[in-house]
């Protein structure tokens, strides 16, 4: 038998009521009045005989199943069903084995059954309902790894390619960033190779377009991954883009005749392509100089030439999200479209008064914005923001809310069907959180504001300061609601959270408002007659306002680092924003003790000890100091930067040479091939990439790294904690947690006379702190589509590292040049 049935039709307005309000006289519109009306009174009774803090706690437990009734009558659920859905593909993407698709669809089928026979029984079909979002989540996952199908390269190598340019880009040390659609490779021929491959070039041949052919000798290498447990992968994100391998070229690139791509679909893109870049080439002709690099990137997506100094300064000022072609630059463009189709439009009062011009601007905006998606490159992150747009828009032509929550979900909807595989990437989780937090914000805000100053005035020019104060207010509210939103990503993915980000919004964003994306549209629009000279010099004016904006700003800026955040932390700091903005009752409240949870477990979060890159070729020791003592002098500076930023690192300390004072307990001592160091706690660190001072490392460290792959790299002493170059290359980049007991750290060598106890007592204490090592890697068992290529890495098969052709001839010239193998021995050293 069916429930009670409303009539009363639910606004949207009431999904955002107060926290301290708990739902009681929402609830009585509803069909089960009398009930709640006799709940409600006795759960003031029970104010009568206790505290407040008590009874207000009796009020809130006692009034649960109320709130949950009255936010199913608003139709909070929806608001949840992309939260579901985007959980499913999360477990997908997690998951060690891949799954398989006949039993997701069988998954799906029992439970769409199940959901349709429990009609009686509403409860169990919403478990049900969640049970479908999870399982759709995870079907969305499967097909877009199999709608992907990239091919990997498993190992490095230097073949000749011939390939057509898919994109192209110039950097701002004026070098290439090549993306290539791969037809043939020569000397080796590759039998399993890529299909597509990103090159970096240091020249290119002259009037190239995209859909060209290049050739040339190219060194190849397989996509890394994680430089950290939980860090980007560039393997997992190049393999849903369908890039194979990246790599840089070896000489020159050759113009050569290739076929073109068959196919309307690839005839289109390739046009689209070549206007993207004829028109980056004339936006830099026209704005020279770095406000160029940005100003292409705000209209064509192309980024590659800023400088990494104007980066970080955006970065740190808050004003990264005006970088990339976002959902600020999508509604700036339907607005300026929007806006002057109605201006125009005015001025026809006939024409306005018969045709419905609000949706004929709104039409006219989408294929704007879907132009303008074209240019920009079709970006993940551009597509997303226009995929936001288009359902706002279509909701105006349609008379609905235009802004609202459950328009939001609808495009997290569509986001997650087509691309499930972003929802674990920084771009969709701080767009789709600002977004949600501002609408939540507003439209709270929107029934409290008072507008009775400008009532009282009358008068339009005592009104204009009080409107010019409200828009500057406004703008800082946004910033300081989207960022505190976004915030929770950005601290965990950059490490930075921006500290003076409003200070560096209030004063940027109404330059690029009003001098930079409208006149970008003008200079668009000018093209054709060959006068964008004018807009686009007033465009590159403001551009260069916003960088000296941003680079005062990150001058005066505090550090926003936090520290590391695990991801216990990230899932429930998530988890407390979903419920603080979907919720409108008093179940929003139970967002407090999960994000005091979630703050309570970063405070308790343990760092690691010891970190080891991926190619075995980098050690990172945590000092007392707060510094990292490194293993070479030169290492990864990528990797380096990585590590101390998100670990929170001072200073790097570089290792010693044999005879060379020791200036830090912790510092690498390395002679021979052998690189020794002790941790804070004790215990010693070794490392070689010798198969013949293995010995030597096993006998001397309790935690072992055998950075080699041509000899079989084991310790004898079981009770040893070795890391070998064949996990590394198959595990990824490894995190050794320590305890913090200390071992003693007194010479416990049988050349020492020591008492016998105090001997063992030291070694035992040792013994357990190296069992108690938790080692965590980045990647895990290679078993998924965009990580089986690590089984065929040199290193995970032991084969020796690839060595150039010069290298190899020095190597046989050296070899025939020895009278006896004897003689040959230690030349490398």
């Amino acid at each position: 038998m069916e429930g009670p049935v409303t009539r009363t039709k639910t606004r949207e307005q009431l999904l955002f009521l107060r926290p301290d309000e708990d739902g009681r006289e929402i609830a009585t519109r509803t069909g089960n009045q009398h009930s709640v009306a006799a709940e409600g009174c006795r759960l003031t009774r029970l104010g009568e005989h206790g505290g407040f803090v008590r009874d207000r706690l009796r009020l809130l437990i006692f009034g649960v199943p109320t709130s949950f009734a009255s936010e199913m009558e608003r139709g909070t659920l929806f608001l949840f069903l992309p939260v579901f859905t985007g959980i499913g593909a999360i477990l997908y993407f997690s998951t060690t084995r891949e799954p398989k698709l006949s039993a997701l669809l069988s998954a799906l089928t029992v439970l769409a059954g199940c959901h349709a026979v429990a009609a009686a029984h509403p409860r169990l079909r919403l478990l049900f309902v969640i049970g479908l979002a999870l399982v759709s989540g995870m079907i969305f996952g499967k097909i877009e790894t199999l709608r992907a199908d990239t091919r990997m390269l498993g190992s490095e190598v230097t073949t000749r390619v011939t390939g057509r340019i898919t994109a192209m880009s110039k950097d701002a040390t004026g070098g290439w960033r090549v993306t290539m659609d791969v037809i043939s490779t020569q000397r080796p021929s590759l039998r399993y190779g890529p299909d597509r491959v990103t090159v970096s070039a240091r020249s290119m041949p002259h009037n190239l377009r995209v859909g060209d052919g290049l050739a040339g000798l190219v060194h190849l290498r397989p996509q890394s991954g994680p430089v950290r447990p939980g860090n980007y992968d560039f393997a997992f994100n190049n393999y849903y883009k369908g890039v194979g391998a990246s790599g840089f070229v070896l000489g020159k690139l050759e113009k050569v005749p290739v076929a073109a791509d068959t196919g309307l679909l690839a005839k289109a893109l390739l046009t689209v392509a070549n206007i993207r870049h004829q028109l980056t080439q004339r936006i830099l002709r026209n704005i020279k100089g770095e406000p160029g690099d940005i100003a292409a990137s705000l209209i064509t997506g192309q980024r590659d030439g800023i400088s990494d100094d104007t980066n970080n300064a955006f970065r740190l000022s808050g004003l990264s999200h005006i970088l990339s072609i976002s959902g600020f630059h999508m509604a700036l463009v339907a607005a300026i479209i929007i806006g002057s189709l109605r201006a125009v439009m005015a001025c026809f009062p006939g024409f306005s008064a018969r045709y419905p011009v609000k949706k004929f601007a709104a039409v006219s905006a989408l294929a704007g914005s879907a132009f303008y998606l074209l240019l920009s490159g079709s970006d993940v992150a551009a597509q997303r923001s226009f995929v936001m747009l288009a359902v706002m828009l279509l909701a105006m032509t349609a008379d609905r809310a235009a802004i609202s929550m459950r328009n939001l979900a609808i495009a997290a909807c569509i986001t997650i069907a087509f691309s499930p595989h972003e929802i674990l990437g920084p771009s969709f989780q701080m767009s789709y959180s600002a977004t949600a937090a501002l609408i939540a914000f507003y439209s709270w805000w929107s029934r409290r504001r008072d507008e009775r100053t400008f009532k009282k005035t009358g008068n339009w020019v005592l009104a204009l300061p009080v409107k010019a104060i409200n828009h500057l207010g406004a703008i800082a509210m946004t910033s300081i609601v989207a960022g505190s939103a976004s915030s929770i990503f950005a601290a965990y993915h950059f490490n930075n959270t921006a500290p003076f980000g409003l200070v560096g919004n209030a004063l940027a964003l109404p330059i690029v408002s009003v001098l930079v994306m409208p006149f970008a549209v003008l200079g668009l629009l000018a093209m054709p007659f060959e006068m964008e000279w004018l807009p686009f010099r007033v465009m590159g004016q403001g551009i260069e306002a916003v960088i000296a904006i941003a680079k005062a700003v990150a001058t005066y800026s505090p550090s926003g680092n936090l520290g590391l955040m695990p991801q216990s932390t990230l899932v429930l700091m998530s988890l407390g924003l979903i419920l603080l903005l979907f919720l409108s009752t008093s179940l929003r409240l139970c967002s407090i003790p999960v994000l005091t949870s979630a703050a309570f477990l970063m405070l308790r979060v343990q760092e690691p000890s010891i970190i080891v890159s991926e190619d075995a070729k980098l050690v990172a020791l945590r000092a007392n100091d707060n510094g990292l003592a490194t293993n070479r002098a030169a290492g990864s500076a990528f990797s380096l930067k990585n590590w101390q930023q998100g670990y929170g690192a001072d200073q790097v300390i570089k290792p010693s040479n044999a005879g060379s004072p020791v200036s830090n307990e912790t510092q690498f001592e390395c002679h021979e091939k052998l690189c020794t160091a002790r941790e804070p706690g004790g215990l010693i660190i070794t490392y070689t990439d010798d198969p013949t001072q293995m010995l030597r490392a096993c006998g001397a460290g309790d935690i072992v790294v055998l950075a080699f792959a041509d000899a079989p790299a084991a310790c004898d002493d079981t009770n040893t904690l070795v890391i070998s170059k064949r996990d590394l290359a198959l595990y990824g980049t490894a995190e050794i947690r320590l305890q913090d007991s200390r071992v003693d750290s007194t010479n416990t060598s049988p050349e020492i006379d020591l008492p016998q106890a105090a001997l063992a007592e030291a070694n035992a204490s040792r013994l357990r702190r190296v069992k108690s090592a938790a080692l965590i890697h980045a990647v895990g068992s290679p078993h998924r589509p965009w990580n089986t290529y690590r089984v065929y890495s040199r290193a995970a098969r032991n084969v020796e590292d690839f060595k150039p052709r010069k290298r190899v001839n020095a190597d046989r010239t050296n070899a025939a040049a020895c009278d006896k193998p004897d003689d040959c021995q230690g030349r490398d050293q």
